[in-house]
């Protein structure tokens, strides 16, 4: 017995670093690491991993949120961002087939709060950067905007957006008309878009696919910023009550 005492004050320490130290001390940093990473995922803190938030949301149910790649040089396979604080944390999952040098969309938030973006690279490392956002709060319980209008229906799933080709990239920005409701107010059950595909115009090769959750903010704004981009993107969308949306955007500038 108590050999086997010594062997696990052995063991528990090197269990209870397994991941870094979270700078900004969030009581849900090894929780949130093991439900979206996996338990025992190897875990380093990368400066690469540009994550840009504001230093205060001036409106919680319209924040925005860049994950900048462009200095991270190793193949991505997935990208999951999360908000530690909010009633459901997780906000988008991207897995890309092509490069992707920024991906950005509005969130809610709940409270004050850190944001985290973690890149998988292809030898299964996370790589994880954080940001901290004050707010007010309230953005995850706060009703849509369109629950208030009663010709909310007449522009749904409108997507709007283009394209255009700075140096050495092509940007994508598009929104779409939907409530996004997360299903935390009252008599309202959740009504959100669930997937985003982009692909290589239509019926062509999907270049990447995003998952969202509840967090994702009413009348979403999507930016894609792709390296190697093709002449014409599909943009794709369904929600979770089976509605589909879908808009060709050309890339006039594209090489």
């Amino acid at each position: 017995m108590r050999g086997g005492i010594c062997f696990l004050a052995l063991v528990m320490p090197t269990l209870a670093a397994a991941y870094p130290d979270d700078p900004y001390r969030s009581p849900m940093w090894d929780y949130n690491l093991d439900r979206y990473l996996g338990d025992g995922a190897e875990v380093v803190l990368d400066e690469r991993i540009d994550l840009k938030v504001p230093p205060f949301a001036e409106d919680s149910a319209q924040v925005p949120l860049t994950v900048d790649l462009s200095a991270f040089d190793r193949p991505v396979q997935t990208v999951i961002t999360w908000v530690d604080l909010n009633p459901i944390p997780h906000l988008f999952t991207v897995e890309p087939n092509t490069r992707v040098s920024v991906v950005s969309l509005n969130f809610r938030v709940q409270q004050a709060t850190t944001v985290r973006a973690a890149v998988q690279d292809a030898a299964g490392v996370w790589h994880v950067s954080s940001a901290h956002v004050d707010a007010a709060g309230g953005g995850c319980t706060a009703p849509s905007v369109a629950s208030a209008n009663p010709d909310w229906e007449a522009t749904f799933g409108q997507i709007r957006g283009g394209a255009f080709s700075p140096v050495d990239r092509s940007r994508l920005k598009v929104s779409v008309r939907h409530p996004m409701d997360s299903g935390m107010v009252g008599n309202i059950p959740a009504f959100h878009i669930e997937r985003l595909e982009l692909r290589a115009g239509r019926g062509e090769a999907n270049l990447l696919t995003m998952t969202l959750s509840e967090s994702a903010a009413e009348n979403p704004v999507f930016v894609f910023e792709l390296p190697d981009a093709p002449p014409v993107y599909d943009v794709w969308m369904r929600d979770n009550n089976g509605n589909q949306f879908e808009r060709i955007v050309d890339n006039g500038g594209a090489r």
